[in-house]
């Protein structure tokens, strides 16, 4: 039988000697393990920001339509007031074939959720961070926002048809709901222009994506609902609504 007789001793420097290099292999593994994890994460950033710039120029394609409608929606509600007040004076509405509405779009960073959940928002730079999380929860309150208007010019279509009696009641829910809808607007607009301008300052999206989008919304100002005349009255009456 092999008797294995251990290693003789070659004294302190021989040790330490050996233990240098075990430190110095279990440092440079640390080392590479973290450099590919940085390399990694470099990566998931830019990947990340790629997907989220494809986020922000939806968001700001809707800016841009909300700010090309803003006169559009005002005029429209002035309109709609008026038409109250007169059958508020008669008793009946006129006959109104259609009232229209503001674009409702989804208002929704929808890849944010994917960054947070493959941990991409970990390897950003904090302020980048700061600043994404403040556009996204913006975001979120404009999808509230536009959801309650959505709501309000339901009310509002309420208003179509050949011609009725109106009731005190629904003369006091229309004139509450076009109140509502006015002040809707105004904020919906601002808030909006303060999204366009956060998502600027991230520097991810290019002026030229900004220029593109108020061209898109301009262009799509004679095909909206909200922007063509509203007939109402007796045949051939017709009050034009075009936007400011």
């Amino acid at each position: 039988m092999d008797i294995h007789k251990p290693k003789p001793w070659h004294g302190l420097r021989e040790f330490l000697k050996e233990y240098l290099i075990i430190v110095v292999g279990v440092l440079t593994a640390l080392a590479g393990e973290q450099a590919i994890e940085a390399l990694h994460g470099m990566h998931q950033v830019q990947a990340g920001e790629t997907e989220l710039r494809i986020a922000f120029v939806r968001e700001l394609n809707n800016a841009a339509l909300r700010e090309a409608q803003d006169g559009c929606v005002t005029q429209r509600l002035a309109a709609l007031s008026s038409i109250l007040r007169q059958a508020t004076q008669s008793g009946r509405l006129p006959p109104i074939t259609a009232v229209g509405h503001p674009s409702f779009t989804p208002w929704k960073v929808g890849a944010w959720d994917v960054l947070v959940a493959d941990q991409t928002v970990s390897h950003l730079p904090r302020q980048e961070a700061i600043d994404d999380t403040a556009i996204v929860q913006q975001t979120a309150y404009l999808g509230a926002l536009s959801d309650r208007e959505e709501d309000q010019w339901t009310v509002l279509d309420s208003m179509v048809g050949p011609g009725r009696r109106l009731s005190d009641v629904e003369t006091e829910q229309l004139r509450t709901t076009l109140a509502m809808a006015a002040a809707s607007n105004v904020h919906m607009t601002q808030t909006s222009a303060r999204l366009r301008d956060a998502i600027q300052a991230t520097g991810l999206v290019p002026a030229s994506d900004f220029s593109a989008a108020r061209q898109r919304a301009a262009d799509s100002r004679s095909t909206t609902d909200i922007c063509r005349p509203v007939d109402h009255g007796s045949p051939g009456s017709r009050l034009r609504v075009t936007g400011g």
